[in-house]
């Protein structure tokens, strides 16, 4: 992970120069927040650079918040998508904080891209969103639930070729339906943030499931694509009903451009009831292919052997063959592809012949 320097170094417990673990050199801090610190460091033995990521010590006196710190950790380690940023050591230090240290991104946040930048170019936010569902996909097959997915989460990097690169983050409040945890979650406790939060998960935090994450997915391209959230209020209160009871404004109010079918794969995604949503992630994946760059499709498919399930996309409406998608392929024959689909059959039936004719 990575991003500028804003803290002030009277904030964190550590300096430039400190060295943790006993082979960690601190080289800046990235972020203080109330419970924790991230630091970038340097791996003294293999002069690697990492971002560490340790507890402050009035958080470690929490049961709950160490639990919570641990099971990120595990979570991290258990996906093993690209698209998940590596956790590659875990320990205590001498204090008694956990930490762990994970792989050093350089990059930034897609909620600082987007308050930088503005709204995305649909395939760019496309691209993006998808990124990310091979990572939620992943986990969920794995019977994890996220359960705090928002821009401020999904790093945005490059690969060696320079090719964007999304990595999911902070899995600390994610839900394991294996690991028997809910008693770390009380049934009306508020985990996320609630721009991002379903209905479901505003109401009860134990009743957030798959299908949450997808209604999160669903804001994030909504932002991304608009520059804004679906729902603004100046209270969780006054969010929360917004949230419960009022439809959201179709992304295209916002947007005029947005093409109609993909603003209603963002509103499927927004359905109140969960079961009115996409099933599944990779239902979800197949319904975006269409607007994504042509070299990320592929994931679409890689999704749908992560978790199966019904990848089918929603029937499109009248207008649907209408939307400019830049690099799609068409999904019908052309001419000549008709001709030549023709001749490949003729020669087969050809040789077929021969061949009875041999066996006589």
């Amino acid at each position: 992970m990575s991003a500028p320097e804003s803290q002030p170094w009277a904030d964190a417990p550590v300096r430039p120069g400190d060295v943790l673990a006993g082979k960690y050199r601190v080289d800046r801090v990235l972020g203080v927040g109330g419970m924790g610190v991230v630091v970038a460091a340097t791996h003294l033995q293999l002069d690697q650079k990492v971002a560490l990521k340790f507890m402050l010590p009035q958080g470690a006196q929490s049961q709950a918040l160490v639990e919570r710190f641990s099971r990120e950790a595990r979570a991290a380690v258990r996906l093993k998508s690209d698209h998940v940023a590596r956790v590659l050591d875990v320990g205590t230090l001498p204090w008694g904080a956990p930490y762990m240290v994970m792989e050093y991104l350089e990059g930034d946040d897609l909620g600082s891209v987007v308050g930088r930048e503005g709204p995305m170019p649909f395939e760019r936010a496309v691209d993006c969103v998808l990124q990310a569902c091979d990572a939620v996909a992943e986990a969920h097959a794995l019977g994890i639930v996220h359960r705090d997915l928002k821009p401020r989460n999904l790093f945005l990097t490059r690969r060696n070729d320079g090719r964007a690169l999304v990595k999911v983050l902070d899995f600390g409040i994610s839900k394991h339906k294996a690991e028997g945890d809910l008693s770390l979650t009380g049934t009306t406790e508020v985990i996320g943030s609630p721009y991002y939060m379903s209905p479901e998960q505003l109401k009860s935090a134990r009743a957030a499931d798959e299908r949450s994450d997808i209604w999160a997915l669903g804001v994030i391209l909504y932002e991304l694509v608009t520059g804004t959230v679906p729902f603004v209020a100046e209270s969780v209160t006054a969010l929360t009903a917004m949230v419960l009871q009022e439809a959201p404004a179709p992304a295209s109010l916002v947007r005029p451009d947005v093409p109609p079918e993909l603003g209603r794969v963002i509103s499927r995604c927004l359905e109140k009831a969960p079961s009115a949503r996409f099933p599944t992630v990779a239902a979800l994946a197949a319904a975006l292919a269409p607007f994504a760059p042509l070299d990320t499709r592929e994931l679409a498919a890689r999704i749908a052997r992560i978790g199966g399930g019904d990848t089918r996309p929603m029937t499109p409406g009248p207008s649907a063959a209408r939307i400019p998608v830049t690099g799609s392929t068409s999904v019908g024959w052309s001419e000549p592809t008709v001709v030549i689909r023709f001749w490949i059959v003729a020669f087969i039936l050809a040789l077929a012949g021969l061949s009875t004719l041999k066996l006589r």
